[in-house]
């Protein structure tokens, strides 16, 4: 396969991603992201006007076009883009998380205490509600996902059971003319004598 033929076929797959499938990704990944850091390299955005049309598909991430799905507003995808919007604030280039965890290691083995940054309980309030959010909206996108798969799936059984009836009774109507067309022929054996080719 080609590079241009491999481009175009995984152009096709990103058309067939839909809006849920696009933003449970970018989810996924900016959740990473903000665990790990932005990979080297990557021109990431931080907030949602500026990530409206920005793609990285090397990161399986993919652009929402329409303004009506990326908006936190939105009666369907309104809690996930709301989640991505929090998320996007966090993120910050790998080097930099990565030397913080360094630095927290290099604390830790030389036996002191980590020193901890403090917070009030009020952002540690909004921090909890933040994480909640967005756990409850990743709960919700899957049960949703899990609901319409469910939905498929008895549609597909219904089908295969509806396709089954058909099978047997296409099967019985064959045997029915099996039987038919042998009882012709030994009707016509029996009158003729035996069976003559007729050119």
């Amino acid at each position: 396969m080609s590079v241009e033929d491999d481009w175009v076929q995984r152009q096709l797959a990103v058309a067939e991603l839909g809006v849920s499938a696009r933003l449970e990704a970018m989810l996924a990944r900016y959740t990473e992201w903000v665990e790990t850091g932005v990979p080297t390299g990557v021109d990431f955005k931080k907030t949602l006007s500026a990530a409206h049309n920005w793609s990285c598909p090397e990161y399986g991430i993919f652009a929402v076009a329409s303004k009506r799905d990326w908006n936190t507003k939105s009666k369907d995808h309104g809690k996930i883009v709301a989640q991505i919007g929090r998320l996007l604030k966090q993120l910050r280039p790998f080097d930099e998380v990565q030397r913080e965890k360094r630095a927290a290691a290099t604390t830790v083995k030389r036996g002191k205490k980590p020193v901890r940054t403090y917070t009030t309980q009020k952002a540690r309030r909004v921090a909890a509600e933040d994480e909640a959010d967005i756990l409850k909206g990743m709960l919700e996108a899957t049960t949703k996902k899990y609901h319409q798969l469910s939905h498929k799936m008895g549609r597909m059984e219904i089908d295969l059971a509806t396709q089954k009836v058909r099978n047997d009774e296409l099967e019985r109507r064959s045997e029915a003319l099996e039987a038919e067309n042998a009882r012709w022929k030994r009707m016509l054996t029996s009158k003729s004598g035996g069976l003559n080719v007729v050119e």
